[in-house]
């Protein structure tokens, strides 16, 4: 039996590995798991399928590159020898952090502007590591760490592709960078998305996943770092195909405030950019001051025991669907907005646009006098976005109205005193992401509120005990999330 595994590099993608047949099959067995939610695919189902994905390729003999410290791990426990057939030091940088320091301070010698002692490790490690995912929380300063690291590759002539998740994002992080105090952002910039003509010839792209995923592989050739923000979206077959094509990357960062927890999904992003390299926590970013403190008000609305009777074991569908067309729910807002304070600005998130409108419709009929109410959601133009997002920071007194789906991830706005759930949700990611919307400090307010609107249907069963309706039990999943963040918060009942 054969004690050694050749390993050799194929790009900066797969390596490819050479052992007997037995090694084979553990290797294959080791990087199994079953897929998200596999019991419910047809395939399963029919039992033509296992529910089990693979991420070595038996096939081709290959293997993610990023999942490379599983292969040691898998090695060290089977009392294998890893023979590389390529210069390991290749994967990896030596820069001094103070030479890194000296670096940025030029950067950013002409604005009052440091990065912090845990942005400029996340920095640090990013480039020295070449590959990984920084997790920080939303609100941390991602942009400032992306902005560095861009700026560093630039200095070393590496042409670099920064994805984000949506059209908003990109025109954000190009604003973002100017305020930076880069001059001369045109000179090395471009933009490529729907409707907007990019400059190949410069060495900085933006763009969405969605933009460039079907392009061919001779596109991406060119580029030698990839750096893709809210990571966690990478376990998407559209991104994982981007960071697949880009064969020629030896940079890949990840940066995201939280990452899926489905083994399936940590393989994906682990193997085609790399592990968490830096990791940095909300509370200990509370504690420094750089993130908001947070209150957390549930707000348990009681229906009438017809709407209870009527709602009792329906399908969630209907359930969500009787909920965001029930009028007399949204006098729920008018009961916040009477509760907040003024010269105060307000986030509102839901899931469906019909449901957005009916809310849009409630407040500018009930509460036109003192808020003024802006609404974003996926038909809204990339610039009448940016416009109300600097709107926010500037003004008074405004409620931004949203989809979860178009506010919950990257939107950066400061000046934010309250983020209201309006509509149920039970996705982790989503939940955190979204009370990071809230978290960014501004001077204008000592904490964020979140007010979370639970559809309190619970009924009695024959048995005395106590029915759960669908969204509740999303409820008892987020409260799950507030406990494990520490946050404070406290239940109070509302009668319809």
């Amino acid at each position: 039996m054969n004690d050694k595994i050749i390993v050799e590099k194929v790009n900066e993608v797969f390596i490819k590995l050479k052992c007997d047949m037995s090694q084979t099959l553990e290797i294959r067995q080791y990087f199994t798991c079953y897929a998200p939610n596999f019991q419910f695919h047809p395939k399963f189902r029919a039992k033509i399928w296992d529910g089990k994905l693979c991420f070595y390729d038996y096939r081709t003999n290959t293997l993610p590159i990023g999942l490379l410290p599983k292969l040691a791990k898998f090695a060290k426990q089977f009392d294998y020898e890893l023979d590389f057939q390529f210069d390991l030091s290749k994967m990896s940088n030596n820069i001094s952090i103070d030479d890194l320091s000296d670096y940025l301070d030029k950067v950013f010698k002409d604005i009052d502007i440091t990065p912090r002692d845990y942005q400029l490790d996340a920095i640090h490690k990013s480039l020295t590591n070449k590959r990984g995912i920084v997790l920080s929380p939303t609100g941390s300063g991602k942009s400032l760490i992306i902005y560095s690291m861009i700026r560093f590759l630039l200095g070393m002539n590496k042409k670099t592709m920064l994805v984000v998740p949506n059209i908003s994002l990109v025109e954000q992080m190009y604003s973002d960078f100017k305020s930076y105090g880069w001059d001369n952002i045109d000179n090395h910039v471009t933009k490529l998305y729907n409707g907007v003509k990019p400059d190949f010839n410069k060495e900085i792209l933006i763009t969405t996943w969605q933009s460039i995923y079907k392009k061919q592989e001779s596109f991406f050739k060119d580029y030698e770092a990839l750096l893709i923000d809210e990571t966690h979206q990478a376990k998407s077959l559209s991104i994982q195909t981007i960071a697949k094509k880009s064969v020629n990357a030896e940079y890949r960062i990840g940066l995201t405030g939280t990452l899926p927890t489905e083994d399936s999904d940590i393989f994906n992003i682990y193997g085609y950019l790399g592990p968490v390299i830096f990791k940095q926590k909300t509370k200990e970013l509370q504690k420094l001051g750089v993130l908001s403190d947070i209150s957390i008000v549930n707000l348990l609305l009681q229906y009438p025991e017809e709407m209870v009777k009527l709602n009792k074991q329906r399908p969630y569908v209907e359930e969500v669907e009787t909920i965001t067309t029930y009028a007399n729910r949204n006098k729920v807002f008018k009961y916040i907005f009477d509760k907040i304070e003024d010269k105060q600005n307000s986030v509102v998130l839901c899931h469906k646009i019909e449901h957005l409108k009916a809310i849009e419709e409630y407040l500018l009929e009930n509460l036109n006098d003192k808020y003024s109410v802006y609404v974003i959601y996926g038909a809204v133009k990339p610039a009448e976005r940016e416009r109300i997002r600097h709107l926010m920071d500037q003004e008074e007194n405004l409620i931004l109205l949203g989809t979860y789906a178009t506010l919950s991830t990257g939107i950066n706005i400061k000046k934010l005193h309250h983020v209201i759930f309006a509509s149920s949700y039970k996705s982790k990611i989503k939940i955190l992401q979204s009370i990071g919307r809230g978290l960014r400090t501004h001077e204008t307010k000592e904490k964020m509120v979140l007010w979370d609107i639970v559809d309190d249907l619970r009924y009695t069963t024959r048995n005395g005990t106590k029915g759960k309706n669908h969204v509740y039990k999303h409820f008892e999943e987020r409260l799950k999330f507030y406990n494990e963040q520490e946050f404070k918060f406290f239940n109070k009942d509302y009668k319809l």
